[in-house]
């Protein structure tokens, strides 16, 4: 019995987290389940576009079986086997072949905005996991300080140096410093869901924790920045929808040249009943007089106008994507160095003074515990800072790589 119970209660214990690192998140982005799909739809559009015939039609074979019957030579079984291959001439084969490009294009551009999405996603979702983990963290260590506060001043109290309001003060303030560790808690628990769900985990599988330090990244000087702003356009989203209404335009072309001139060329032999045999050539054409395919261009051609907007208005918001972005850098830095610099070592250094005032009785309760709230607020805000100034530049960085835009001071993390 004790070692079924001993076992059960291993079974029901949480998971321990599996570690993972900012670049093994990004490396399991194009593994995800869409990203890892739409690159197989490409690989399957490729090894299909390179079979394609330069023919655009199947030769047909015919087999024409008769009876014959005439008063002078009696009667016998005709036969008539014939093939007949159909030629268009007004270039359909060469405008299926640039349709299948420019669909294979738009495809892979498509794929490339998948994954540049799957893996700025995945950056985000690691970086709020780091940042949440750090205010787990802080507002743990918190904890143990409002606790051991807390027990000074009902010490104090015992001597008659502190009242029941500073002790009440004390108490309150050490069960908000739980409740925010509970709170930071319940985060960090939202955002390893977030991440497995981009990395398309099972949820029977353990959860997910941070690994390693925040990435690196080095960007182009801000001199270069209304340069890469103009190159913005070249994101793969907005390449896409411009590749996707040429295509459409290609297939209007393809299904025009499809109505055009064909020409059929054919041979037949014949064996007739009385035992003589021949052959016939065949040669037809049919002229483009009424049907251009009129009904199937329409929507193709509406359809290409419709991408041609959608790609200007893409254009537009990947300009604006990429200035926001660069504003997010500068924005992110100025408020890490403030905190950094001023905040967090002033708040320190004035939680640390009011304890040792209230030790010497030169200070009250109340006043180290709003010192000690500042400090708290302060610690866990860095951490936010600092993801989100790293998001920032892994956000430039990415938009730029994805740009094609060469860039020799720096690489994606």
């Amino acid at each position: 019995m004790v070692v079924a119970l001993t076992a059960l209660l291993l079974a029901a214990a949480p998971a321990e987290p599996v570690p993972l690192s900012f670049a093994e998140a990004l490396d399991a982005a194009g593994r995800a389940p869409l990203p890892a799909a739409t690159a197989r739809a490409l690989e399957a559009k490729r090894a299909e576009d390179a079979r394609i015939s330069g023919l655009v039609a199947n030769p047909q074979l015919t087999v024409e079986p008769g009876w014959r019957r005439q008063e002078a030579v009696g009667s016998g079984l005709d036969l008539r086997v014939g093939v007949a291959q159909p030629l268009n001439l007004s270039g359909q084969s060469g405008a299926r072949r640039e349709a299948a490009r420019l669909e294979t294009e738009s495809l892979s551009e498509e794929a490339r905005a998948r994954l540049l999405s799957r893996r700025l996603a995945m950056a985000e979702a690691w970086l709020g996991l780091w940042a949440a983990e750090q205010a787990q963290a802080r507002a743990a260590e918190e904890v143990q300080l409002a606790a051991e506060f807390q027990k000074a001043v009902e010490a104090a109290a015992a001597l008659g140096a502190s009242t029941r309001l500073e002790v009440a003060e004390a108490v309150t303030h050490a069960a908000e410093a739980r409740l925010a560790e509970l709170d930071a808690q319940g985060l960090v628990a939202e955002r390893r869901a977030q991440l497995s769900r981009q990395l398309g985990r099972a949820a029977a599988q353990p959860p997910l924790s941070t690994r390693g330090p925040l990435p690196e990244v080095t960007l182009p000087p801000e001199s270069r920045w209304p340069e890469l702003l103009a190159l913005a356009a070249r994101k793969p989203d907005v390449t896409a929808l411009a590749l996707g209404a040429r295509a459409e335009r290609a297939r209007a072309n393809e299904l025009r040249a499809s109505r055009g001139f064909q020409l059929q060329l054919g041979a037949s032999a014949l064996r007739e009943y009385d035992g003589a045999v021949g052959g016939v050539a065949t040669l037809g054409l049919t002229p483009p007089l009424f049907d251009h395919a009129e009904r199937e261009r329409g929507p193709l051609l509406a359809q290409a106008a419709r991408l041609e907007g959608e790609a200007g208005e893409a254009a537009a918001a990947a300009f604006a994507e990429l200035s926001l972005a660069f504003h997010e850098v500068e924005h992110s830095h100025e408020v890490v160095e403030l905190l950094k610099g001023t905040l967090l070592p002033g708040a320190e250094e004035a939680a640390n003074l009011s304890v040792l005032l209230f030790r010497a009785g030169d200070t009250t309760v109340l006043e180290v515990v709003r010192l000690r709230r500042v400090l708290a607020s302060a610690r866990i805000r860095l951490g936010h800072a600092l993801a989100d100034e790293a998001l920032a530049r892994v956000r430039v960085r990415f938009l730029i790589d994805a740009a094609d835009i060469s860039t020799p001071e720096g690489s994606t993390p």
